[in-house]
């Protein structure tokens, strides 16, 4: 059987799930930790490993279906509602967590060999906001971007808020994450013929109007405070800005972001 009922455990079997609210000591054994029946459905339809899960028997009833369907094995832990948010620290909507194995990170060359052509991939630099990165996840997803390039600078795109936010969509697209962005973008466009374009309020920045959309392009957003780095804007091929009102000089990143691969993913 791929799970394993247990309605009677010691705490320590379910100290992942423990005190979760500002705390992320599972990340540090390789998990991440996912919450709400509808990311349940899609994490357990997907390919990625489950090793546990805490839920109700209502839970456990209504995702049944899909955990005899998987081939790898989960411990599920049982137990009320009630009893869930007192070891949670906070309330619970939904009476189901699942902590999941992050996948092993990829080279950014290893992942960009199979990309098709032309692709659409997205670079982020210094996000530092779990909600943020959350979003950019999910609106890279829906715009059918191959990838997620992560810098160090940026917060863990497996933190449990990001994961809630992209709504299981870090299920959907790769995420490659590099020490050194503006090495690894000057590398990649090396082996991978593209443009990278960098979302920037510079004095020589482009109209997002003036931009040509055709061919491979990397995205590059920037920090919510200072926005891009300049050694990242020199690794660039060109600078671009979204054309607005005279009295708004910048947009929160997620949005930003969204417009650029809408942009970039109709062509």
């Amino acid at each position: 059987m791929p799970y394993r009922l247990i309605e009677s455990y010691d705490p320590e079997a379910i100290d992942d799930f423990r005190s979760l609210k500002g705390k992320g000591g599972h990340l540090t054994k390789g998990l991440f930790i996912a919450e709400s029946e509808r990311i349940a459905h899609k994490i357990l339809a997907s390919r990625f490993e489950v090793p546990k899960a805490f839920m109700t028997r209502e839970q456990f009833d209504s995702l049944r279906a899909l955990l005899e369907g998987r081939s790898d094995h989960t411990d599920i832990f049982i137990a009320p509602k009630a009893e869930m948010e007192q070891i949670i620290g906070y309330h619970l909507h939904q009476g189901v967590m699942l902590a999941v194995r992050i996948p092993a990170n990829r080279t950014l060359s290893e992942v960009a060999s199979h990309w098709p052509e032309p692709f659409l991939a997205a670079a982020l630099d210094g996000i530092t906001d779990a909600e943020n990165m959350g979003a950019i996840i999910r609106t890279a997803a829906a715009f059918g971007a191959q990838a997620i390039i992560v810098d160090g600078q940026s917060c863990n795109p497996y933190l449990r808020r990001s994961v809630r936010v992209s709504m299981g969509k870090i299920v959907d697209i790769e995420i490659v994450r590099v020490p050194d962005l503006a090495g690894a973008l000057s590398h990649v466009r090396s082996e991978r013929p593209c443009r990278i374009i960098g979302a920037a309020l510079a004095n020589e920045s482009l109209s997002l109007d003036e931009v040509e959309r055709q061919g491979s392009v990397i995205l590059v957003f920037g920090s919510e405070g200072w926005g891009l780095r300049r050694e990242v804007m020199d690794a660039c091929d060109l600078l671009v800005r979204i054309p607005m009102n005279a009295n708004v000089d910048s947009l929160n990143v997620a949005i930003a972001s969204g417009i650029f691969l809408h942009e970039f993913s109709r062509h």
